[in-house]
């Protein structure tokens, strides 16, 4: 690891006592440090082309996509046609209605006779 990162066995040695790599032991009773303790430490070790930082995604259609497009593009318009909706529900404007005024009489004391048919249709006609 030391000569792969440029550095001094030493170095390593007073890392790992210092807990800042953190060191394995081996089956022969070495300690060894994964490659993966290094990268999170020092980074990418110089002039590495083993590990690329970002993989070219793939753009090509698959099939997968190709069924999937026409719901995705109604999935965007049906979006649209609900944000203009919604807009347009902002603009109006909420006007309750105004019930006519009623004339306000005085409520008859003593118990009311219930309603009769007559009485209703003639209260209709004044």
């Amino acid at each position: 690891m030391a000569n792969l990162y440029g550095l001094h066995r030493s170095t390593l040695h007073e890392a790992v006592a210092k807990g800042r790599v953190t060191a394995g032991i081996d089956g022969k009773g070495q300690k060894v440090i994964d490659l993966s303790e290094m990268i999170r430490v020092y980074g990418e070790p110089p002039g590495s082309t083993r590990h690329s930082p970002t993989p070219t995604p793939d753009t090509s259609p698959t099939p997968l996509f190709d069924t999937l497009h026409p719901l995705l593009e109604e999935l965007r318009l049906l979006r649209e046609e609900v944000r203009e909706l919604r807009e347009t529900m902002r603009l109006l404007e909420h006007k309750p209605e105004v019930a006519p005024a009623q004339p306000k009489t005085a409520a008859p004391s003593g118990p009311q006779e219930p309603a009769t048919w007559a009485s209703l249709f003639s209260a209709l006609d004044e």
